[in-house]
């Protein structure tokens, strides 16, 4: 399959903004600033927007990848990476942060979302009436924002430093499948000719960190926060 560069390039943006995220909180954590990092007003919606493009590009890639038929061996072994670095997330988070350890953080949910999803790659119209559904029910705020784990878990921390609700957010990956069927997105609106070499080295450096997205994720903080250790030493 030919890679779609508009999608890794929209995963790039994605993973660009969570470094700047991350970076901006790791500053506060540190005691550099005092920004309200992540919770405050804009802090929050920048936090959503990044999270909704990667939701948006797991709907669209896992329908790239699926959409002719589901790969069982391929999916189940992508799960399993995304769901291992979930598990390890969440053994450091609670070693470390045992207050606030992450239970189900991004990676817990792009896990989660794979499974739920995978079998609706082939059904665009559907998968937009649930995924709007989905959306409407969060927006109401219908359902708990922790259900169902405040049914299942009593001991669960009362705030955790990533949390990713069911509601509205699984919408995002349905709408995902949608966006994936459009004609619009298949013809990849934002790749170059690759024999244009005015743009294969700019391409490059727009498409790689889309392409490494989960290795990007689970090293970046490691790094920027041994930096910031490091100068705190010095």
């Amino acid at each position: 399959m030919n890679r779609n560069y508009t999608l890794d390039i929209v995963r790039t943006v994605a993973i660009v903004l969570m470094v700047i995220f991350h970076f901006i909180y790791d500053l506060k954590f540190f005691g550099y600033i005092t920004w309200d990092i992540p919770d405050g007003f804009g802090w929050e919606q920048f936090r959503w927007l990044i999270i909704s493009l990667f939701f948006l590009c797991l709907g669209i890639s896992l329908t790239f990848a699926h959409k002719h038929s589901i790969h069982i061996k391929k999916f189940l072994f992508r799960v399993a990476q995304i769901a291992l670095a979930a598990l390890a997330i969440s053994i450091v988070s609670y070693s470390t942060v045992p207050k606030n350890w992450i239970f189900f953080g991004v990676l817990h949910f792009l896990a989660f979302a794979s499974c739920v999803v995978i079998w609706f790659v082939k059904k665009p119209k559907m998968s937009f009436l649930i995924g709007a559904a989905f959306l409407l029910v969060g927006a109401l705020q219908l359902f708990p924002t922790r259900w169902p784990f405040h049914l299942l878990f009593d001991h669960l921390p009362k705030y955790t430093n990533d949390y990713v609700a069911i509601f509205p957010w699984l919408g995002m990956v349905f709408l995902g499948i949608t966006i994936a069927h459009s004609q619009w997105f298949q013809n990849d609106p934002l790749q170059k000719d690759a024999t244009h070499t005015k743009y294969s080295k700019t391409r490059v450096w727009a498409v790689w960190p889309g392409q490494h997205s989960l290795s990007i994720y689970l090293l970046h903080q490691p790094v920027i926060m041994g930096v910031f250790y490091a100068v705190s030493l010095l």
